[in-house]
């Protein structure tokens, strides 16, 4: 679904951040002959459009202006992003555009997602030109409220089907659940038909929560779980889901992921597997290796001399040693396992097909309608009929970028980070593939959502560099608003604290810390985004080889260059510091200052008495220099919410009772659904106790729906 479209903010050619760039005056006349028909006939409605999209700060406004076969003119408003970063590269996206006469561009260096957000406005532009998208409404919303974000289930005509095929399973999107299915189902023995809207299957990042993998434990062997633990790292998910998920699902994954991962990593016969997160990887292995999560964990030593490891037995909000992650990313280890599905020869690919609507046949889903998008197909603009003998397996993914489905399921959400989303996987056409198009095709289909829906907003800590990390990540040290006052206690992990940072007066709060800080960091919890082990390096050079920077991990060239960038503030009294945090505020300066002797007297008492932090985490700031980072807002990469399923990835009906009441009805014969679509597995707000278990329960329950389809469970 593309974004709204709006005028109101029609770009002045001088405007801060922006860049109008002219083919006849730029480009010698260049008239795009690459987005020409082939016989020269119109492809575009002449005129000037406007789009938008989420940018890192702000929404990216871009505006072009088309004749009949080309593209002729574009403008780039980043005038709202980091003036640095994103605003400087509004010029080079314009004319990147321009050249290629299309929104398929490669990302400006230092700008990835102000580059993303250009891409999909002018994907939507281009879309407008075309005819396939929607014009706004005059004020510049969509003309369809967040209660219309079901929309008519599309009347499909057998005069549009370009071609009927068939196969026992048919898996409706190839991200990270569709490969994992088509790959099992493909060894199994059955004939898979996927369907994909973007140009190919598309993964992102890498990190998997794992528990007791035969093959990991036999490297690890402090990573073996009793059964009376894996059971409680059980009911810690479901107490961070306040219990809206369901916990035969989470018990099912949490029994047999070891050996689904076992599966998953032989699907690629290259990874190469570290026994420490920072070990050095030689060149042969640095596109494709594996690292364990916080190993070996954190260590502190007490005045007495004695050694203390990080015990997520003694954490109220533990974060378990469970995890690991591929670098660089996944994509060697997931292309590979595509591969092996491929190779399989059961295996039958559509890219650039959009599903559209799921095919009943007496309560039974039986197949799906595919629309044809791919610019490089004779048959573009025509529906593919794909029935299914045994089943079809949702894997369509979430929401996140679909604003009416956004403003309907999660509208707080929305009011605090409308223009703070981020999705790095898109289609054919240039757009976020995260439309909810698997919940529309499934409620259409009769099919129930679940309620309480999570969205995965972790704060990574202030001062990010370009990668997203914080200079000392989420690291619980003393943290004040922008009056100067404490307002939490900071030992809490990366989602609980964003969601009381949101709390704050304009939703922003400084991390303050001192000299001590290397010695420090080792009492903080092996958790997502904290920093809690030090290296003294003075350059990235000094770092492993192919493995040099981890966000857990801080070195003194780090914080200089934090420092140098403008992202962390440096003084040598606390009075120039607060100084510099609030200028031309001296009440939250005095306020600060008070707020800081007071956290000091605590931290020498033992006790905190406004916040209760726990005393080994309390640290005065009292040796120069000093040091403060701005938290903002995190940005919110998914919003998980699919539709009622159980551990066996049935989807259930939705029915009104007696009472009035929607309920859960009857299983939905032959419908299936695994990854982010399926749902019972998170609830209210996304747990980070088990880094990356989203991807892990994708992958594993993509594995369980094709075993289920075939075997008619």
């Amino acid at each position: 679904m593309s974004k709204g479209i709006s005028r109101r903010d029609f770009l002045k050619g001088t405007a801060a951040g922006a860049m109008a760039v002219a083919a006849s005056s730029l480009f010698g006349g260049f008239t795009g002959l690459a987005a020409e028909s082939s016989d020269g006939a119109a492809i575009y409605t002449p005129g000037t459009y406007t789009a938008s999209a989420k940018g890192l700060q702000s929404d990216v406004t871009v505006t072009m202006t088309f004749d009949e076969t080309s593209i002729t003119e574009v403008i780039v408003d980043a005038s709202g992003e980091t003036p640095e970063i994103g605003g400087v590269a509004a010029d080079e996206l314009a004319r990147k555009i321009l050249d290629a006469q299309g929104s398929e561009i490669d990302a400006v260096t230092g700008a990835t997602i102000t580059s993303k957000a250009a891409q999909e406005a002018a994907a939507n532009c281009i879309a407008q030109a075309k005819g396939t998208a929607a014009p706004a409404s005059e004020d510049g919303k969509e003309a369809a409220s967040s209660e219309d974000w079901l929309g008519e289930e599309p009347e499909i005509d057998d005069a549009d089907v370009y071609a009927e095929v068939s196969a026992d399973v048919v898996v409706v999107g190839l991200g990270l659940a569709g490969v994992a299915a088509a790959r099992r189902a493909g060894e199994l023995g059955a004939s898979v038909i996927g369907i994909e809207k973007s140009a190919a299957p598309n993964c992102r990042s890498g990190e998997y929560a794992v528990i007791n993998s035969p093959k990991l434990n036999e490297r690890w062997p402090e990573r073996a779980f009793t059964r009376e633990e894996v059971d409680e790292i059980v009911d810690s998910h479901m107490d961070e889901s306040s219990y809206r998920v369901k916990r035969s699902i989470m018990k099912k994954w949490a029994d047999n992921i070891g050996e689904a991962f076992d599966w998953w990593m032989e699907g690629d016969p290259n990874l190469f597997i570290a026994d420490e997160t920072r070990q050095a990887i030689e060149d042969e292995n640095a596109e494709d290796f594996l690292v364990p999560i916080f190993r070996p964990l954190p260590t502190w030593t007490d005045e007495s001399g004695n050694v203390h490891e990080y015990n997520w037995k003694e954490e109220r909000f533990p974060c378990y040693p469970t995890s690991v992650e591929f670098l660089p990313s996944q994509a060697a280890c997931f292309n590979s396992n595509w591969q092996v599905a491929v190779d399989t020869g059961n295996v039958e690919s559509y890219f650039g097909h959009f599903a559209k609507k799921l095919i009943m046949e007496n309560g039974v889903c039986v197949g799906v309608y595919a629309y044809n998008d791919n610019p490089e197909s004779d048959q573009k603009g025509k529906y593919l009929k794909v029935t299914a003998a045994k089943g079809v397996i949702l894997t369509t993914g979430e929401y996140g970028s679909n604003d009416m489905m956004m403003n309907h399921f999660a509208p707080d959400v929305m009011k605090t980070h409308a223009n703070n989303r981020l999705f790095t996987s898109f289609d054919v056409n240039g757009l976020p593939t995260n439309q909810g198009d698997g919940i529309r095709m499934g409620v259409w289909a009769g099919a129930k959502v679940q309620g309480y829906h999570a969205p995965m907003i972790h704060h990574m800590g202030g001062g990010a560099d370009l990668s997203g990390v914080g200079v000392m990540g989420n690291a619980g040290f003393l943290n004040l608003d922008m009056d100067g006052k404490r307002f939490m206690n900071e030992d809490l992990p990366g989602q609980q604290l964003e969601n009381q940072v949101e709390q704050t007066r304009l939703m922003t709060s400084w991390q303050f810390f001192d000299a001590n800080w290397p010695s420090q960091l080792g009492h903080f919890p092996a958790a997502h985004g904290g920093a809690c082990y030090f290296e003294d390096y003075k350059s990235i050079d000094e770092a492993p080889k192919n493995n040099q920077t981890y966000r857990n991990w801080k070195s003194p060239y780090q914080l200089e260059a934090a420092i140098a960038d403008g992202r962390c503030l440096t003084a040598d009294t606390l009075e120039e510091l607060v100084a510099l945090v609030y200028p031309d505020d001296p009440k939250a300066q005095a306020t600060a200052l008070v707020q800081i002797q007071r956290y000091n007297e605590f931290a020498e008492a033992g006790y905190d008495e406004d916040f209760n932090k726990p005393a080994s985490r309390l640290f005065p700031l009292n040796t120069a220099p000093y040091y403060a980072d701005a938290f903002t807002t995190a940005i919110m990469l998914v919003c998980i919410g699919g539709l009622e399923s159980d551990e066996n990835c049935h989807t259930y009906t939705e029915i009104v009772d007696e009472n009035g009441r929607y309920i859960p009805g009857e299983i939905i014969k032959g419908l299936y659904v695994a990854g982010n679509i399926q749902g019972g597995r998170f609830g209210m707000e996304y747990p980070i106790g088990l880094k990356g278990v989203s991807h892990s329960m994708a992958m594993y329950y993509g594995k369980v729906a094709a075993e289920n389809a075939i075997n008619g469970i």
